[in-house]
């Protein structure tokens, strides 16, 4: 599907505004499939080749600009611009959840809202990311940037980077941190409440817990928390038999 993807883009470029490019003249087409399709501005139906070339069904749809709902018998895709414009205004607005946008998207098209939508919506981001994660594996590992301190030792050219005969500095490194008031203000909550002490805490979190795995090295895994933690704990705990 990877393939698919940027056979896709490469072929429409950077935009993508076009929702797929012509066939090749030596392009063998087994079959055709069709398909209700959901775009940005409109809703259609669509007969999608099946081409010799094509590993899976899947990889048919998206190497059209689509990205189907279901990986073998899919009545429904949407296209990937629509999929991209959903990811760039949720990683403005992380509150903007899949329904408001599915039924935004209802409202271009002049059509009632069905909540199947959200969920075959919801299914096929889930692809489109995994998608995405992938190809910046790839790029990743061909620039040689995937060892898994690469992130910390590039973080900052200017103080990771050392040239010869630099003169060592007091401070080598400086590192702020906000005390994690963003997240606070990102963490929807309830009203506060008093503790048995009558001190002023935080209301309960009305968000989801999400136990999805990030792609990419920029957030530690619980696993490597856990460890750290557990190393630095037994270093912390007092040793010998009077302990």
């Amino acid at each position: 599907m990877v393939g698919a993807h940027l056979r896709w883009s490469e072929a429409c470029g950077v935009s993508g505004t076009r929702l797929a490019p012509p066939l090749s003249a030596d392009a063998v087409v087994q079959e055709t499939r069709a398909i209700k399709v959901i775009d940005i501005f409109k809703t259609y139906s669509l007969d999608v080749p099946m081409l010799d070339s094509n590993l899976t069904i899947a990889s048919a749809f998206i190497e059209r600009g689509l990205i189907p709902s279901a990986p073998y018998h899919p009545t429904i895709a949407f296209a990937t611009r629509a999929m991209e414009l959903y990811r760039t205004a949720h990683l403005r607005c992380p509150h903007l959840a899949i329904q408001p946008f599915v039924k935004s998207l209802c409202d271009l098209h002049g059509v009632p809202f069905q909540s199947h939508l959200s969920k075959q919506f919801s299914l096929a981001y889930d692809v489109y990311l995994s998608i995405r994660a992938e190809t910046e594996r790839r790029i990743q590992a061909a620039l040689e940037r995937n060892t898994p301190q690469w992130r910390l030792r590039h973080a900052c050219p200017a103080c990771t980077y050392k040239l010869e005969g630099e003169k060592k500095l007091t401070f080598e490194m400086l590192v702020t941190m906000d005390g994690n008031d963003s997240l606070k203000r990102f963490i929807r909550r309830g009203p506060a409440t008093e503790d048995e002490n009558g001190d002023m805490v935080l209301g309960a979190s009305k968000e989801l817990r999400d136990d999805h795995d990030l792609d990419g090295d920029y957030y530690l895994s619980w696993e490597a928390v856990d460890e750290w933690a557990k190393g630095a704990l037994q270093e912390m705990l007092p040793t010998g038999k009077n302990g």
